[in-house]
């Protein structure tokens, strides 16, 4: 073992001491450190189109690796952007996204205006239009956007299972360890 492994195991090993200290005498306090821990576990991948398999929605074939939507036989082509937000809304299967987490699925957590959200909603709700049973994008106010598929036989929004299934169960373990932890700390503090 060199010097250099031994002082950064020791460094580290300080470094957790003095997190747990601080967690132990101020456990309410400020939950910054968990929620960034339950807020990474509980997002979604980033959409990488090339690696997105094709799916349905309703009578439309979307197809991300080529940012193609086939509409009764026709294409019509996608902007990259505007793809990764259908592809968002559709693998939350029928629950809301919000504007965060489509800004970090979407465009990698950057800052980007509101602007950009609203324009790529905006011409998802115009492909909508189009295709009578297709899909329509209801806004929930102050919370974020929902996609509906119409009802075309099968409703198979996309045909692989979703990760939020399994993030969600990761983060509820997460805040449920976190809380016995905090309330042990109390109560071996009294």
């Amino acid at each position: 073992m060199s010097v250099d492994t031994i002082t950064y195991s020791s460094t580290r090993e300080i470094r957790a001491d003095a997190r747990a200290s601080e967690a132990a005498t101020r456990p309410f306090d400020s939950a910054s450190s968990l929620t960034d821990e339950v807020g990474s576990a509980s997002l979604s991948p980033p959409i990488r189109l090339a690696r997105e398999p094709d799916f349905r929605l309703g009578a439309l074939t979307i197809r991300p690796s080529l940012c193609e939507v086939q509409i009764r036989g026709c294409r019509e082509r996608l902007q990259p952007r505007v793809m990764q937000v259908l592809v968002a809304l559709a693998r939350a299967e029928d629950r809301v996204v919000s504007r965060d987490a489509l800004i970090e699925t979407c465009w990698g957590g950057r800052i980007v205006g509101e602007d950009a959200i609203n324009r790529c909603i905006g011409r998802l709700r115009r492909l909508a239009e189009t295709c009578e049973d297709g899909f329509s994008i209801e806004t929930v106010a102050r919370v974020g956007y929902r996609l509906n598929a119409a009802e075309a036989g099968s409703s198979s929004v996309v045909t692989r299972p979703s990760m939020n299934a399994l993030n969600l169960r990761g983060a509820f373990a997460l805040v449920a360890a976190a809380l016995a932890i905090g309330a042990g700390a109390v109560l071996a503090s009294r």
